[in-house]
């Protein structure tokens, strides 16, 4: 079932049906209301446990997505509170690496 949902993101964001007029800015004021906490303003950690996302690979659109969607180690999913597309909108900010 992961693969799939991974497989149909990966397809469909090469089709051009993702981030369609989606803005890092979006992404941020997203990522400031859902991931601030535990990410850290701009993404600098705040010495949790949670990941550095601004050392997240810049080709791991798919894994970021996953991550977000089924949660991950200590990081539970956000699937049913973050629309894929908000996600989507998450994942250019985080291409920002927090400028």
């Amino acid at each position: 079932m992961k693969f799939c949902f991974v497989f149909l993101l990966v397809f469909f964001s090469f089709l051009g049906f993702a981030q369609t007029n989606f803005t890092s800015q979006q992404g941020k004021d997203l990522y400031d209301n859902y991931c601030q906490t535990c990410h850290g303003e701009d993404m600098v950690n705040p010495g949790t446990v949670s990941y550095d996302l601004r050392k997240f690979p810049k080709d791991g659109k798919a894994r970021f997505i996953d991550s977000v969607s089924n949660g991950k180690n200590g990081m539970p999913s956000w699937k049913s509170a973050i629309a894929l597309e908000d996600m989507e909108r998450i994942w250019l900010y985080v291409l920002t690496q927090g400028k």
